[in-house]
């Protein structure tokens, strides 16, 4: 799979790769996982892919399946390469995939915020369903979390 715009190919997350989606995740969050989280997502045979432009990565993506439901635990963009699409991308990839595989539901959580990730969440057919309070660190307080979801159709 290949994203047109920026020729990202999209491929599984090794260990290999963990000093990249560090220094994105770090780059991106305000309150970043660490190397053992993303080490036992992988461990756990969580679905953790990476975006790769011209050997550089450039993006990555963990979701967590169970039964039908998959649940998009993280997703970051490296500051260079956003606002490319490649986080609608890679998101339509996974969603495209669940379907394939079964999957009806898809869960994920985003800072209150983030209004430019809630916006392409909704425009890829995500829905509000609920609120946890201050769950984010936000500075010196906390901040919302806003759940969502997306019923996927199954193919015919």
């Amino acid at each position: 799979m290949s994203h047109r715009a920026t020729g990202a190919r999209l491929r599984a997350m090794t260990r290999a790769d963990l000093p990249g989606v560090l220094a994105i995740e770090q780059a991106c969050q305000s309150t970043p996982w660490s190397e053992g989280n993303f080490r036992d997502c992988l461990q756990s045979d969580y679905h953790c892919q990476v975006a790769a432009v011209d050997g550089v990565l450039a993006a990555f993506m963990v979701l967590s399946s169970v039964l039908d439901e998959t649940h998009l635990l993280n997703i970051a963009v490296a500051p260079a390469f956003q606002r490319r699409g490649l986080g609608r991308w890679m998101i339509t990839e996974a969603l495209t995939e669940a379907v394939s595989s079964g999957i009806t539901v898809m869960y994920l959580e985003v800072r209150a915020s983030n209004h430019g990730a809630r916006d392409l969440y909704q425009q890829l057919g995500f829905q509000e369903s609920g609120r946890r309070k201050n769950y984010y660190r936000a500075g010196d307080g906390r901040e919302d979390a806003v759940l969502m979801w997306a019923e996927l159709a199954p193919h015919k």
